[in-house]
């Protein structure tokens, strides 16, 4: 059976300004609770830009006056969170061309991160670049920490909350604090770390990207998250000049135009997620270091590390239970043999408990 193809594509240029939300400088926006229901409804046909250059063009001048707002607003040093990534990279490199070189700051583990695009960068850009280096032991206590502050052990909250509660370090000894930048939002609106399984031009590409970002930006841009004062809990004052650049109406509305051609694509050969912010990411940045522009990069979680510390510690911990390596080695064996072990554990300590109570009440 043939595939759909899309139909022309109506050209929307930077004259449809007019219609989108005013530019905000508020360091971010609950998209879902200010446009309610309409978020979630689907609306593949507004994805009527299905040019990357002029997509690309787009990006630019969005980026550009939004940051230009934001530091217009915050007024001291600025900073920004450097992962490594496209996103915080391109950020970083939109603030210099506005005349401000935010102080860059990259939280990564002694034993694996990415911490060489971070690096490549601010020097290149001409920034002072801050690198917590965090080790096993740090970043135990720190998981300690945010579960604390956070009250959750959920997975991807606590990995989230470990870099930041960590860049505090920083952050606390500021004496004159600006805005501190994040590329945070762009791949939930531009379909970061997703693939299509059709085609980019056809129609049903079409329908999937539509649902799969209305899907991510209604559960994450909002406020009644799993953890809605992450980031008051993590940052303490810090927060109130967090800006997630990209998670705002303005930005939503713009991203709502982009059809997929506009967002996947290839280079060099390799597929690439959102392709038009990766182009006008090359055109920012130094020519000697364009080519982070169409680096893949994982979340933080992973690329900094911390995933494959704390698995490590689980191992060491599961590796010093009564009888544990009676007949492999919790520290080599495969992943799910080890959550196995932890599960058991957790079920015998509950049990413990349990006997425990009954053997207190029994007594009464």
């Amino acid at each position: 059976m043939s595939t759909p193809r899309l139909g022309a594509a109506k050209t929307v240029g930077m004259t449809d300004v007019a219609n989108w939300a005013p530019q905000t400088s508020e360091p971010l926006q609950f998209v879902t609770d200010l446009l309610g229901d309409t978020i979630r409804q689907p609306n593949p046909a507004a994805r009527v830009v299905t040019d990357p250059e002029e997509a690309a063009n787009i990006v630019a001048a969005e980026t550009r006056s939004r940051i230009a707002a934001v530091l217009d607003r915050f007024t001291g040093d600025p900073d920004v969170l450097l992962s490594g990534g496209v996103d915080s990279i391109y950020v970083a490199a939109v603030a210099v061309s506005l005349g401000v070189r935010p102080n860059a700051i990259t939280v990564v583990t002694e034993e694996q991160s990415d911490e060489g695009n971070a690096a490549v960068a601010a020097k290149a850009l001409g920034l002072r670049h801050d690198v917590i280096r965090l080790s096993a032991a740090e970043v135990v206590d720190l998981a300690r920490d945010v579960m604390a502050l956070l009250g959750t052990s959920e997975l991807w909250e606590v990995t989230a909350g470990i870099p930041i509660l960590a860049a505090r370090r920083r952050l606390d000894i500021i004496g004159n604090p600006g805005a501190i930048l994040t590329g945070s939002g762009a791949d939930a609106i531009f379909g970061g770390g997703r693939k299509l399984p059709y085609a980019v031009h056809s129609a049903e590409a079409r329908v999937e990207l539509d649902r799969l970002i209305r899907a991510e930006t209604a559960a994450n841009f909002r406020e009644a998250r799993l953890v809605p004062h992450f980031y008051p809990a993590l940052l303490d004052g810090h927060a109130a000049r967090l800006v997630h650049i990209f998670q705002t109406v303005r930005w939503w509305q713009v991203a709502e135009r982009f059809a997929p051609p506009v967002l996947f694509g290839a280079h060099d050969g390799r597929p690439v997620d959102k392709l038009a912010l990766r182009i006008t990411a090359e055109r920012e940045l130094p020519a000697e270091v364009e080519s982070l522009a169409w680096a893949a990069k994982s979340p933080i979680q992973r690329s900094s590390g911390l995933m494959s510390v704390l698995a490590d510690a689980a191992r060491t911990y599961a590796a010093n239970l009564p009888g544990a390596q009676t007949y492999s080695d919790p520290r080599t064996e495969d992943a799910e043999a080890v959550a196995t072990r932890l599960y058991l554990s957790i079920l015998e300590k509950r049990q413990g408990c349990e006997s425990a109570r009954v053997a207190v009440l029994s007594t009464r």
